[in-house]
């Protein structure tokens, strides 16, 4: 076994000495060495620190305690973590807590999100460092706790805090979230006992948790609509981390999301009878990453994911700043704010000179100037904007989501609907696994090459389903099934039988990828992909993301034939939908990536541009999947190795890329 620097004592006999020596540290990362400063930070705090450049020297280490208790914290850098957390670290026993030291703070949270023993991301050493010690404070008060009730009946289990460094400001695009909101905003008044928990699980964040009890009676009269907005916030809104995009988070805490939604819309209405316009400020600090990219969309729109505390005087906004933070810059947002433009964020006067804007809001940055005054800062200028962007095709995808989810009657199935839709196919498959919607199960299950997992889900649902034998027919393709004779057959079967458009679309694309790949049949390729694009463009939005697939399949049987032309131009109508329609992470747009790489593989003058959309495929991909293996990203390295070596690429051969 390779053997680990360990700063705080030496040993031979490293796996016992970890599993007999209380409070232990594992570090992984290249660098680690040369933080002299922080190992000796962390040899205060910890028994034994252990320093690991080698993954798989480290994962044998851990691999070989021998425990049924988590004991382990691990610090890793964000390269290792993402290659490591998902499917090798988390599942360990022996692991307690993970903890993301890396620069890109914002890709790494994304993989880190699906991970419940990851504690927190952070580019700053110290926050790890005042993480680290938060936790292991709050580990000696649970033994102490355990030991004071050693006779007395368990106590329940707490649902820990995870600290999550999410981005505050993002681009212009919301739909998915916004839909999740409205589902809570208008369903039933259920969640009570979540946010209870939730509270009891944080108390030791709330600094009221002694002035009042979290119960469900309590809060209902705690949180009543009589009560000021100044009573509201400042006791209580301190700890729950709200963010716009976080939905998992807004499904826990959504009675108090729904309350307080009423409770701000009151207030902006009362509010706009005295105030039709008027500017208010909000000060922070920004990272030079995070300002740079303000100063490149001037003129566009920006969504601040948080909660927002503003004051109407600038020199109060500016007293009222937190010490300077290092390598940041202190900016000041002026809001503008005309209350006669509809469909805005709720916001609300929680006493003179203060007010409260809801998270999630539209602004259009409009200015960034420097201020060098005695305290010199940045001043960004932006319009309050309607919360979903007006344009009639948003709209409609909009209503349609919404529609669609609500007619489900059951909000917890919708949410994982939402969750795939949004691409985040890990957690929904987590959420979905809680009931017993194996047919959307199984679809998660294919599309991360989960194919056991999938043939277990298919195995629930019924042979008469023509949607579930179509997911058959996936999962045979899928997984090398040379019979393709009969999956043809099987499809031609659904397609004389279905009555839903859509699975006959479906059905077509199916049948299509079958002649193009399989038979190389070019003609009828392009007739299946084609009528599948005709039917989606009937049924669906003019920019649904299935639609933008559909072109997919039309594209690579241009490619096969040598039309690069037309090729290309198949592939950019679908990019074109999906830059409307998804979010820039979303797995659909690598697929459609992929595509015009290939397209711009054909010219030597664009070679470059090739292999810059496969590495950008490629992020995106592993950021979807997690996953070195999956069908899609090994395709995308053959190629780029393929293009890198100077041959012609071919059409792809996997089915995920056409679905």
């Amino acid at each position: 076994m390779a053997t680990p620097t360990m700063p705080s004592r030496a040993t031979t006999d490293v796996p016992k000495t970890i599993k007999n020596s209380g409070q232990v540290l594992i570090w992984l990362d290249d660098s680690a060495e040369e933080e002299i400063e922080i190992k000796g930070v962390f040899m205060s705090l910890f028994d034994n620190v252990f320093i690991f450049s080698n993954p798989d020297a480290c994962i044998e280490l851990i691999e070989s305690v021998g425990t049924n208790t988590p004991c382990l914290s691990i610090l890793i850098s964000g390269k290792y973590g993402q290659m490591l957390v998902h499917d090798r670290l988390q599942p360990l026993i022996q692991v307690k807590y993970i903890y993301v030291f890396c620069y890109d703070t914002v890709k790494h949270s994304r993989w880190a999100q699906t991970c419940d023993k990851v504690r927190c991301v952070f580019s700053d050493i110290t926050k790890i460092v005042q993480c680290i010690q938060f936790d292991m404070q709050n580990a000696s008060k649970q033994q102490q706790k355990e030991h004071q009730q050693n006779d007395q009946q368990p106590l329940p289990e707490v649902h820990e805090l995870v600290l999550y460094k999410r981005e505050r400001f993002t681009d212009d695009y919301n739909l998915f979230d916004h839909v999740g909101l409205n589902l809570l905003l208008e369903s039933s008044n259920d969640g009570i006992e979540d946010f209870t928990q939730y509270c009891e699980a944080n108390d030791e964040s709330d600094p009221t948790n002694d002035d009042r009890n979290d119960h469900p009676e309590t809060l209902q009269l705690y949180f009543d609509s009589k009560q000021t907005l100044q009573e509201w916030y400042r006791p209580n809104l301190c700890f729950l981390d709200i963010n716009s995009n976080d939905l998992l988070k807004l499904w826990t805490l959504r009675w108090f999301v729904r309350q307080f939604y009423r409770k701000l819309t009151m207030e902006k209405e009362k509010f706009s009878k005295d105030q039709v316009k008027f500017t208010t400020y909000h000060v922070a600090y920004l990272a030079m990453d995070e300002l740079d990219a303000m100063k490149h969309r001037i003129g566009q729109i920006i969504l601040i994911t948080e909660l927002l505390f503003t004051y109407t005087d600038r020199q109060v906004t500016l007293n009222s700043a937190q010490a300077v933070e290092s390598d940041k810059c202190k900016v000041v947002f002026e809001i503008n704010i005309d209350s006669t433009i509809h469909e805005t964020i709720p916001y609300g006067q929680i006493q003179d000179g203060e007010i409260l804007l809801w998270f999630g809001g539209r602004y259009r940055l409009y200015k960034i100037e420097y201020v060098d005054d005695q305290d010199p800062y940045w001043l960004l200028s932006l319009n309050l904007c309607p919360t979903l962007d007006t344009k009639s095709t948003i709209q409609t995808l909009y209503v349609y989501y919404l529609k669609e989810l609500c007619e489900l009657n059951d909000l917890h199935y919708a949410f994982g609907r939402l969750l795939m839709y949004k691409g985040s196919y890990i957690q929904a498959e987590k959420w979905l696994q809680a009931s017993d919607h194996y047919e959307e199960l199984a679809e998660l299950a294919l599309r991360q090459s989960h194919y056991e997992q999938a043939k277990d889900y298919l195995d629930h649902l019924p042979n008469d389903c023509h949607q579930a034998n179509l997911l058959r027919v996936y999962f045979y393709l899928l997984t090398m099934n040379d019979d393709y004779t009969k999956m043809r057959l099987i499809l031609l079967r659904i397609l004389s039988e279905a009555t839903d458009k859509l699975v006959r679309a479906r059905v077509n694309i199916a049948l299509g990828f079958i002649h193009l790949i399989v038979t190389q049949q070019f003609e009828q390729a392009f007739e299946h992909f084609t009528i599948g694009n005709d039917v989606m463009q009937t049924l669906l939005p003019p920019i649904h993301p299935d639609i933008a697939k559909s072109y997919l399949g039309i594209a690579y049987t241009y490619y096969s034939q040598d039309n690069f032309i037309d090729a290309k131009k198949n592939f950019q109508t679908a990019f074109n939908i999906q830059k409307q329609s998804l979010i820039y992470t979303h797995p659909d747009l690598a697929k459609t990536r992929s595509g015009l790489a290939h397209c711009l593989s054909t010219d030597k003058q664009t070679m470059k541009n090739a292999l810059n959309e496969f590495e950008y495929a490629l992020n995106i991909l592993f950021e979807a999947y997690q996953s070195e293996h999956h069908p899609e990203i090994v395709a995308t390295r053959l190629d780029m190795e393929q293009l890198r070596k100077g041959n012609q690429l071919l059409s792809r051969n996997t089915l995920l890329d056409y679905i």
